[in-house]
């Protein structure tokens, strides 16, 4: 087909030819395309029914007809390139033949052009109006997603002004961070080449490798945004940048923490990326199971004693501290925190960010005492003498919070022990422990069934074949199976019983016995497994949470 107006007289005389439209109906066509400027094939879209259409434009792109559930988009980036370019829609590929859908024509000169860049012969499928207008907007979304979703290759930052290619690529990586709710960026070098991987989800995924010749621009740009000495290559530096991020219609300041080591192949940096300051949390965004959420608060709500969070680190500890002082921040009730670094700002909150290699939190809690606190909030026990500072505070008119590197809530109590700290003071000042963890939620779009085998049934004291959903991977979730993240969590209420048992020194084994079978309380792999059963999460999700 030579051109638009070869088609639109081609399509004219088959459809007088087939009878589909009178002579009436032609002159009235030709009207319109000539005082409105309509194009014909939407004018006669509107006086034929489709099917009669689609046979004609069958027979004049010497075409087949195809139905909606025969359509089979292709999601490789030659179909992106070539839906952007030229506007139709690839199908299946075979080694010397290629599929491609369509509604209005297109011409010798494009077909030629197409042919060449994949090096097949195309077959030409025609399909209705609608259909055609549904796959293209499914996408011209996805083609959107990936872009915000990948970042430069190598070969395109080939491409750029070696004077550009710093600032480009640094403004990407902060840019795609935020875009893809990533956590952290990972840069670094490998033997011949460097490569940039994210946290998304909190799994590491790799984005790219690049050639060595880009590191140093790279590099000594983070470390001019972060205020760090681009000359020191063989000492550790961390520092902080600001970075005005585009959201949607607006800009907004995102904070990243930087952390810059000397490996064997160069400097790795790792920028961490906090929170804006304009985020609010509230206990009821957690996630928290009913129950929990009403024991939380009312532990939370006390005049007196500590609380602590435990879990690994990136289990959401501080995100779930910040909502319980979100949720008792009131006008008549002085709260200071203790941090390192503040990576939320609370208004009404005040907010101490320590150096801790110059100064301890314990020595950053003696001073906050003298400032008359109803509550105080420690980023983090490290120590003994933070520890014990901390438990006195409790037992004098305190309320404070903090976190602790445990495997679950029992074993926090045991581990303060285990610091040195005397198991009266232990037992006196704890009022709740906190264990929790991050679980991966599946993408509804593509997660399939899976029926539990013998061994994962019995694993979970669950009925063989069970059925569960496990992750698959689509363009929605950027092959992962996951689109966001939940909490998991165990809270140990410490009352009289468990109170005498930490007391009397008993092993965490023993407390955790008695929560379980008295005071009813569902360990992170109960509370896990509720959401396996409900469809949510994963088998293997499940079994990384439980090994963590």
């Amino acid at each position: 087909m030579k051109n638009l107006k070869y088609f639109e007289d081609a399509l004219l005389k088959l459809a007088i030819d087939k009878g589909v439209i009178d002579k009436s109906q032609r002159t009235s066509l030709l009207k319109e395309r000539v005082i409105k400027k309509t194009p014909l094939l939407e004018s006669i879209s509107r006086e034929v029914e489709c099917e009669a259409l689609l046979s004609l434009l069958a027979d004049i792109y010497d075409a087949t007809v195809v139905l909606e559930d025969e359509v089979k988009v292709n999601e490789s980036p030659d179909a992106d390139k070539l839906f952007e370019k030229f506007g139709i829609v690839l199908g299946d590929v075979t080694s010397n033949k290629a599929d491609v859908y369509l509604f209005e024509p297109i011409f010798d000169v494009e077909i030629s052009k197409i042919e060449s860049m994949i090096n097949k012969k195309l077959r030409l499928l025609v399909v209705s109006k609608d259909v055609f207008e549904n796959i293209s907007q499914d996408l011209k979304n996805e083609i959107e997603h990936k872009k915000h979703h990948t970042i430069s290759t190598n070969e395109q930052l080939k491409a750029l002004k070696e004077d550009d290619v710093a600032i480009f690529f640094a403004d990407e990586l902060l840019q795609k961070c935020f875009d893809m709710k990533a956590s952290d960026i990972h840069i670094e070098p490998l033997k011949d080449s460097f490569r940039v991987r994210m946290r998304l989800n909190g799994m590491l995924e790799e984005f790219g490798k690049y050639d060595e010749f880009f590191y140093p621009f790279l590099s000594s740009r983070v470390k001019l945004l972060a205020n760090l000495d681009i000359a020191e290559r063989r000492q550790t530096q961390d520092g902080a940048l600001l970075f005005k991020v585009k959201n949607k219609d607006f800009f907004v300041d995102i904070p990243f923490r930087v952390s810059v080591m000397p490996t064997i192949y160069g400097e790795k940096i790792v920028l961490r990326r906090l929170s804006s300051g304009d985020e609010m949390i509230y206990l009821s965004e957690l996630g928290m199971e009913e129950d929990i959420l009403d024991k939380w608060k009312k532990a939370i709500k006390r005049p007196h004693g500590i609380i602590l969070v435990s879990g690994p680190t990136g289990s959401g500890k501080s995100t779930t501290l910040f909502a319980a002082i979100n949720e008792i921040n009131k006008t008549n009730i002085n709260i200071t925190t203790v941090e390192d670094p503040v990576e939320f700002k609370i208004p009404g909150v005040n907010q101490l960010q320590i150096d801790s290699h110059k100064i301890s939190f314990s020595h950053a809690l003696r001073s906050i005492l003298r400032q008359d606190p109803d509550v105080i909030m420690l980023g983090e026990i490290r120590d003994k003498e933070t520890a014990e500072t901390a438990l006195r505070a409790s037992l004098t008119g305190h309320m404070v919070f903090s976190t602790i590197h445990t495997n679950d809530a029992p074993s926090s109590a045991t581990r303060l022990i285990d610091m040195g700290i005397e198991p009266f003071l232990v037992a006196s000042s704890v009022v709740g422990i906190l264990a929790q963890r991050l679980i991966r939620v599946l993408c509804s779009a593509c997660k399939t069934e899976h029926v539990l085998s013998k061994s994962e049934s019995e694993i979970l004291y669950l009925e063989e074949n069970t059925k569960v959903y496990k992750a698959k991977g689509c363009r929605k979730c950027n092959g992962s199976g996951y689109v966001s993240r939940m909490g998991v969590y165990e809270f140990l209420v410490v009352d009289d019983v468990i109170s005498q048992m930490i007391n009397h020194n008993k092993g965490d084994v023993d407390i955790k016995e008695y929560a379980i079978n008295e005071c009813g309380m569902k360990t992170i792999l109960q509370s896990a497994k509720e959401i396996l059963l409900a469809h949510k999460t994963s088998y293997d999700e499940v079994m990384r949470i439980a090994a963590e």
